[in-house]
């Protein structure tokens, strides 16, 4: 007599397989989702609908290990103008829509809470949407600013009427998330959280001090709305030895695109992998939420950044910039927020 071999004997928590059962009609069905409980006698299965299935183990007929994340076209068939859709929830605060594009202020906090995002038609001529993003910055009392797409039409008409760019360019990369997930499981020392806990907020605050010259003067309770706003969104962490994680990053997700934004390791723990464990327990969070890819927004100067990134499968999606309106005669012009890079280490 041939010996029972358990097709999941090798299956663990969390992993993503396609488990086929016996009905009790004698047919076989196929479900496809992560374990999340394996006991002797059954296992409990989630769906990518997040339904739940219990499984006598005595009724599976066949099982094999699936990718971490569903499939799909490459990245790059997501036009610039959609995938900067996706991205527009992921760092909001107050805003207003202009035709398609959008006006937003955060109070000075970053470049892309306090623009307005020009892609696609504002539904007006663009010397008149150009005069209510003005008007929008000086209410708000930011900078006149509109982002966008590099080889854009908006780019080119704003152009047209003397505007300029500021900040240096932007690049988004992208990357299917199972490419990135590839078998690599969620590291167990890994905190993932959808809210916003103290500790986090707090290494994140001391993370903008780090980085960025004046961050401090930045309202918190806009910081805060955009951090925490537009759910879902998750916060991971490294917990240290003193309660302060060593290591934090942000996840958003805006249909099947989860962004990364937030990556920062602490002084004195760089380059012991953090950054990517943190990366994995956002993107294994995102998969069972739908996700299929993974972008990040990293300044396009920042070489060693969009190295690190390309080495974890990252590739140049499209880039964008910061215009801003010429200065009146006799004006002294607008102060720049300070630029926001973001990477895994020096």
């Amino acid at each position: 007599m041939t010996e029972f071999q358990d097709p999941l004997a090798a299956a663990r928590p969390g992993e993503r397989w396609v488990v086929r059962s016996r009905l009790p009609d004698g047919s076989a069905t196929d479900l496809i989702g992560w374990l999340d409980q394996l006991a002797p006698g059954h296992l409990h299965l989630t769906s990518g609908d997040a339904q739940r299935h219990v499984v006598a183990r005595a009724d599976v007929v066949a099982a094999r290990r699936a990718p971490a994340a569903p499939g799909g076209p490459p990245p790059e068939r997501t036009s610039a103008e959609e995938l900067e859709g996706h991205a527009l929830s992921g760092w909001l605060a107050l805003h207003e829509p202009l035709g398609a594009w959008t006006l937003r202020a955060g109070g000075g906090f970053t470049g892309r809470a306090n623009s307005c995002l020009a892609v696609g038609d504002p539904g007006m001529a663009v010397a008149e949407a150009a005069g209510r993003i003005r008007a929008y910055a000086e209410l708000n009392a930011i900078p006149a600013r509109a982002q966008v797409v590099r080889g854009s039409e908006p780019e080119r008409a704003l152009r047209s009427l003397g505007w300029s760019d500021t900040y240096v360019p932007t690049d988004v990369l992208a990357v299917r998330l199972a490419d990135l997930l590839g078998e690599v499981r969620r590291h167990p020392d890994v905190r993932l959280t959808e809210a916003l806990e103290v500790p986090w907020w707090e290494a994140y605050d001391e993370s903008r001090a780090d980085r960025i010259a004046g961050a401090g003067h930045a309202d918190p309770a806009l910081v805060r709305l955009i951090l925490a706003g537009n759910p879902p969104r998750a916060f991971a962490s490294a917990p240290g030895p003193d309660a302060r994680p060593l290591a934090i990053a942000r996840g958003h997700l805006s249909g099947d695109w989860l962004g990364y934004a937030a990556i920062w390791t602490r002084p004195g723990h760089r380059r012991q992998g953090w950054a990517g464990r943190l990366m994995v327990a956002l993107g294994h969070w995102a998969a069972r939420r739908g996700a299929r890819y993974a972008y990040l927004q990293v300044g396009s100067a920042n070489t060693a950044a969009v190295a690190a990134y390309q080495r974890m499968g990252f590739r140049h999606h499209h880039s964008y910039l910061y215009l801003e309106p010429p200065v009146p005669r006799g004006s002294e012009g607008s102060e720049a927020l300070p630029q926001r890079t973001w990477s895994v280490g020096p």
